[in-house]
């Protein structure tokens, strides 16, 4: 019996299984698909320009380039400081994935504190991807430790920078000055970013602004490790601008080695402009120790040493000019009428004023001398009583007319004063000056102080007749694609008005105390007329063992018919000014006029 299958169909009311997989199968990628598409959507335009930076900043660093900045020229287009490439450590935030760990390794290899390391991160947010300097001026030998452990040290790399060489490390130190990266405070500024170089003494603080270039910078593909593939864009750096100075490199070489191992200062000016051809203070402290990074301790060492190498004698040391200062009692007793050339004085080696003796400097004496050999053999006891004569209100006023007790003007931070003294109040409310006081004051001892640079502008004044310059340091500023952006065309500050008679006595004796065996002898060059005077001024000793407590003095200038150069010399605790500072101003007169001497046969007259 054959059996047949029978096909019902569906049976009404009944759900098809087969079907109902299809529909929930369809509705599921369609579901997978609207989520997939919103979150293509999401990530491409909500998010696409937020990831798309994150995806670069994995994979493209931004390094800035740090622009030269610009060289300071001497007179004669000497470079005084300029720019060599240096080694510079710097780190990567973002890119150090375990801090402690690179930083622990870092402080090993190149023996840098490891808190120091640290400190250096804590300054800036741990999600940076600028460089933040560390070291500056690392050896070969550091650099090649960096690269041997570079796949250890993710985030440490060494760039290569300008940064400012010297002819020496102490050269003309309080003149140029230092740079160092921009301090917190100068950062609170709004001027400065982290990481600038500025200018924190000396022509770079004063010039910064024209010797700051400004940065560029690239954008480096990297790879995983960090290693450079390719630069995909570059801007380049605009380097600062050229300044030619007013020195003269020579000389100021020179006057720093006549310098060496003595305290003290020298000025070399041009009395027809008042350029600063040399500005010496000494003891120098190293520029390149300021420069990179200095601990504590060896900040202490610098600033605690009693040799004081930070200060700049030339503008900042205040000391008694001793006998230097009879030129301005001669200039105010001979212009008022209280002196003449013929008065006469026997010096017996002391002056007795009252119930005390005023001592010469010469113990027996030097015997009748008039104006002229007291200026030439620098009789204190003839000043002690030409003092008294012209009195201390005249004295002080002639002392400021001559621009001594006030600012020159210089363009660097830091000048002081000085002090010319003033009357003292009386028992019924008079100022007079007491007459210890002038006879002291006579002399350049007393209340009395200035400061080298003062001293030679006053010289310079005697040198041409009366006028008072402003002493200049920079004579243009410039950049190669403009030109000349500033220059400085000299300014007159003030005139000394004395009768042609006076400058000729004046003039006299200063040619005599060199050239006369007056007290500069030691000054004397054959074949250049040098005219000038010695001062020797008194000073407390800083112990009772410490000899050649006196301050010596020597401003000079040459040659004497038609001057071209002032030379002031100070050498502190030095002794007489003929024995110690004579000499020196002689070495740097030298210097100056000897291939003139020798190419145009200058002789003098």
């Amino acid at each position: 019996m054959a059996l047949v299958a029978l096909n019902r169909g569906p049976v009404p009311g009944r759900r098809d299984p087969g079907k109902q997989r299809v529909v929930g199968m369809t509705v599921g990628v369609l579901a997978a698909f609207v989520v997939l598409v919103g979150q293509l959507w999401y990530l491409q335009v909500l998010e696409g320009a937020r990831l798309q930076e994150l995806s670069d900043k994995n994979r493209i660093r931004v390094r800035p380039v740090a622009a030269p900045r610009g060289v300071l020229f001497d007179r004669n287009g000497l470079p005084l400081v300029d720019n060599r490439p240096a080694f510079t450590l710097s780190l990567i935030p973002r890119e150090i994935d375990d801090r402690e760990k690179v930083l622990g390794r870092l402080s090993v290899l190149l023996k840098i504190s490891y808190a120091e390391l640290d400190d250096a991160l804590g300054r800036v947010a741990a999600d940076s991807l600028m460089p933040v300097r560390v070291r500056r001026g690392l050896t070969l030998e550091e650099v090649a430790r960096v690269e041997e452990w570079k796949l250890e040290l993710p985030g440490v790399i060494v760039e290569v920078e300008p940064q400012r060489a010297y002819p020496s490390s102490r050269f003309a130190a309080h003149l140029l000055g230092y740079v160092r990266e921009a301090s917190d405070d100068q950062l609170k500024q709004g001027r400065y970013r982290r990481g600038d170089m500025v200018g924190q003494s000396g022509l770079e603080r004063v010039l910064d602004e024209h010797l700051r270039g400004r940065d560029g910078g690239e954008r480096i593909e990297v790879d995983a490790l960090g290693r450079s593939i390719r630069v995909m864009q570059a801007a380049e750096p605009n380097p600062g601008a050229q300044v030619v100075t007013t020195i003269d490199r020579r000389v100021q070489e020179t006057a720093e080695r006549a310098m060496e191992g003595k305290a003290g200062a020298v000025v070399v000016m041009d009395p027809r402009s008042g350029d600063v051809l040399a500005l010496v203070s000494t003891p120098a402290y190293e520029i390149d120790r300021f420069t990179g990074t200095i601990d504590r301790a060896a900040w202490l060492r610098v600033v605690q040493d009693p040799d004081r190498p930070l200060l700049n004698r030339v503008i900042q040391g205040q000391y008694p000019p001793g006998s230097v200062f009879k030129v301005v009692v001669t200039a105010a007793g001979l212009q008022e009428g209280s002196l003449a050339p013929m008065d006469r004085v026997h010096c017996g080696g002391a002056f007795t004023l009252g119930d005390h003796t005023f001592h010469d400097w010469k113990k027996e004496g030097h015997g009748t001398v008039d104006l002229h050999r007291a200026i030439v053999h620098s009789c204190d006891v003839f000043f002690y009583q030409a003092g008294l004569k012209v009195g201390g209100t005249t004295i002080a006023r002639y002392a400021q007319a001559f621009g001594l007790g006030r600012a020159t003007g210089i363009d660097l931070s830091g000048e002081k004063i000085g002090l010319i003294p003033e009357p003292r109040a009386g028992r019924r409310g008079r100022r007079a000056f007491l007459a210890g006081d002038v006879a002291n004051m006579a002399i350049g001892q007393g209340a009395l102080l200035v400061t080298p640079l003062q001293v030679a502008r006053a010289m310079a004044a005697v040198a041409n007749g009366g006028v008072l310059w402003k002493p200049r340091l920079v004579q243009r500023v410039e950049r190669p694609e403009r030109g000349v952006i500033w220059s400085d065309p000299g300014r007159v500050m003030g005139h000394v008005e004395l009768s042609p008679m006076v400058w000729a006595v004046l003039r006299q004796g200063l040619w005599g105390v060199v050239n006369e065996g007056g007290t500069g002898t030691a000054a004397r060059i054959p074949g250049l007329d040098v005219a000038g005077k010695t001062g020797t001024a008194q000073t407390v000793a800083n112990s009772k063992s410490e000899k050649g407590q006196d301050h010596a003095w020597f401003a000079a200038y040459a040659p004497a018919p038609n001057p071209e150069v002032v030379v002031v010399v100070f050498v502190e605790r030095g002794g007489h000014g003929g024995a110690a500072a004579a000499p020196i101003a002689r070495q740097i007169l030298n210097a100056i006029f000897f291939e003139k001497v020798a190419m145009a046969g200058f002789t003098g007259s």
